[in-house]
């Protein structure tokens, strides 16, 4: 992969999604209260493309992956700059609310909407000004304990370097999951399963996938989290998601932009399970509610 343009910067994860504090639709008001009482924040990788050129002179073209860690609710970016949870999911962003309300619709059992917003990233250095202003996307998905969404951008990209001016484009991909985690462990005795949905893109490619999510514990008195997701035509997976160590109600595997997994369980009886993927060809969030 190669170098991000300068400036760039991670995307909030709120981008494209609206404020929804004053929503009369009571599934976009749980929604809202849903992510102000936000305090875990799991983000993929940032993906981007670029391509610039001066006018007369030849293209340059790359792609980039720049990470992002969350912890708790703390996240800090490749740069080192720490932000709250609180603070990235902006609830003032993007689309008003008739928008939204008029995307609402369901999918395996989750409130669906997609919505649009742009945002504009301008940096200035010395010889160097570099401004990114893409259209995003958002696919997003929520239940009773949590919030996931794949976010897709596109946009122009401008710079001026040493005095010449550039003009390009810019793509973007990055998906996220939001609540209030439980902390703690699901109990008891024999198995349990969590079925739902999934929100994919090729990391090569942006472009919206859809799927399911499949979160299973074989024994729940020595509880190992297995995670299958399934995509028509697209193999999404890693040897190591299917027999994950569960701590604390959280559960990880690989490392990011290779075959990295990592969710948490949700509600004050695991009603839920959330979490994010990250491989070397794909991107995306799942939400799943335990069905047995």
């Amino acid at each position: 992969m190669g170098t991000p343009p300068p400036g760039t910067g991670t995307p909030p994860p709120g981008t494209g999604t609206p404020g929804l504090s004053d929503s009369d639709d009571p599934r976009v008001a749980r929604l809202g209260g849903l992510l102000e009482r936000a305090d875990t924040l799991l983000q993929s990788s940032y993906h981007g493309r670029y391509s610039l050129a001066a006018e007369g002179e030849d293209t340059i073209a790359d792609s980039f992956v720049e990470g992002v860690s969350c912890s708790g609710g703390r996240c800090v970016a490749a740069d080192g700059t720490a932000t709250a949870v609180a603070d990235l999911l902006d609830l003032d962003a993007g689309t008003d609310l008739e928008t939204i309300e008029a995307a609402l619709d369901t999918r395996g059992g989750f409130d669906t909407a997609t919505t649009s917003g742009s945002f504009e990233n301008t940096q200035t250095l010395p010889d160097l000004t570099l401004t990114v202003s893409p259209e995003v996307t958002s696919y997003g998905f929520w239940g009773e304990h949590g919030f996931a969404a794949l976010a897709l951008g596109a946009g122009a990209l401008a710079a001026e370097i040493d005095g010449t001016a550039f003009a390009g484009d810019f793509s973007l991909a990055q998906a996220y999951v939001a609540g209030a985690a439980t902390g703690a462990n699901p109990a008891g005795t024999g198995s349990a399963t969590w079925t739902g949905i999934a929100e994919a893109s090729p990391t090569g490619a942006f472009a919206r996938l859809m799927g399911t999510a499949t979160v299973t514990i074989a024994d729940l008195s020595r509880p190992r989290v297995g995670v299958a997701i399934d995509v028509p035509g697209h193999a999404i997976g890693a040897p190591g998601w299917a027999d994950m160590a569960l701590g604390n109600g959280a559960f990880t595997s690989g490392t990011a932009g290779t075959d990295y997994l990592s969710g948490n369980f949700h509600g004050p009886a695991h009603e839920e399970a959330w979490g994010v993927f990250d491989t070397a060809d794909y991107i995306g969030a799942f939400g799943a509610k335990r069905t047995q």
